[in-house]
């Protein structure tokens, strides 16, 4: 009877010892968290500064919560994690979270799962921080005597001073924009008294002139032929666009061919003009070397042509428009017209 009881008295004692320093038990008393808010009553849009702290003795490794931490309703706007710091014979290591809502009630921050590893044994366990209530309010303003009825229209007594003052100044400024505008264009056009510009020369007297400088140029005597006939298709060309206004230095000479065959230009020597152009493009492109005298029977030809189609001075006098030249010069030649 006596052995018994001692035997149960040692059970007891035994157990106990366990209860004492079981590792779960001591573990525990090992990782002190917490959890706090700067404000528990805010309005939509503010700021809350969500704090957990550990405190912790040496031989532990706290697996703190980052980014990811499910705040509930909150979101997080920034999140700072400190280092650990010595303190009261253990460890003592702060995060903080900054988080807000855009909604209005009540609210909980939902407890945080922490882990933590016993480095001796490296076994891990885990603790929950503390549930906060958290209250967000209106923006909305009070409803008791925020919003006022307006107020009766004010009358604006006329002052007719002013506005006759105001007038004759904006048209003063509409004046001096004017003539300023006038002033500009006058200068642009050579001055507030120049002369008007020469009537531009005729085209044949142009035309003529440069064939004289391309015949005593040399180049065909030189052998110059590419040069030579080069020249002389552009003399043509700008004749044919200075008197019958056709875009000929543009065009081809197959497409010169094709508008002056319309019933307007049926008395010019198209095929003399055409044989002449080809020539000098099959210089220019083909490298066809002609014999010197047709360099000057292509150039006779062109000073015959410029001759037979120019326009009188008389009758150009008569003229007004591009048109009516084109119109009546390109029927008769100018020997017709004068007669």
């Amino acid at each position: 009877m006596n052995y018994n009881i001692i035997q149960k008295l040692c059970y007891i004692i035994i157990a106990g010892i366990f209860c004492v320093f079981a590792p779960g038990r001591h573990l525990q008393a090992q990782v002190r968290i917490s959890s706090s808010v700067d404000q528990s009553r805010i309005k939509i849009g503010d700021v809350i500064r969500y704090e957990v702290r550990f405190d912790y003795d040496a031989g532990i490794e706290i697996q703190t919560p980052g980014l990811g931490s499910n705040l509930g309703a909150f979101e997080i706007r920034a999140f700072n994690e400190s280092s650990p710091v010595e303190k009261d014979g253990g460890f003592e290591k702060i995060i903080s979270y900054s988080i807000s809502t855009f909604d209005t009630g009540a609210y909980v921050i939902p407890p945080i799962a922490v882990g933590y590893t016993v480095l001796a044994d490296s076994s891990e366990h885990f603790l929950e921080t503390e549930p906060i209530d958290i209250y967000v309010e209106s923006m909305k303003p009070s409803e008791t005597g925020d919003i006022r009825g307006l107020k009766e229209q004010a009358e604006i007594p006329l002052d007719t001073g002013k506005i006759v003052l105001y007038s004759l100044a904006g048209l003063a400024l509409i004046l001096a924009l004017v003539l300023h505008w006038w002033y500009r264009k006058k200068k642009q056009q050579g001055g507030l008294f120049h002369k008007p510009a020469p009537p531009p020369r005729p085209a044949h007297e142009i035309a003529l002139e440069k064939l004289d400088e391309l015949e005593n140029s040399g180049m065909l005597a030189a052998g110059a032929l590419k040069d030579y006939f080069s020249e002389l298709s552009e003399i043509l060309r700008e004749y044919l666009e200075g008197r019958f206004f056709i875009p000929a230095l543009e065009s081809t000479t197959f497409e010169i061919n094709t508008v002056l065959a319309q019933p307007d230009f049926a008395a010019l020597d198209r095929v003399g003009l055409e044989k002449i152009l080809t020539l000098s493009d099959l210089v220019k492109f083909a490298k066809l070397l002609p014999a010197e005298e047709a360099g000057r029977e292509a150039l006779q030809f062109a000073r015959k042509f410029i001759n037979d189609t120019m326009i009188a001075l008389a009758a150009a006098n008569e003229l007004d428009t591009p048109e009516q030249n084109t119109a009546s010069a390109s029927v008769e030649p100018a020997e017709e017209t004068a007669s």
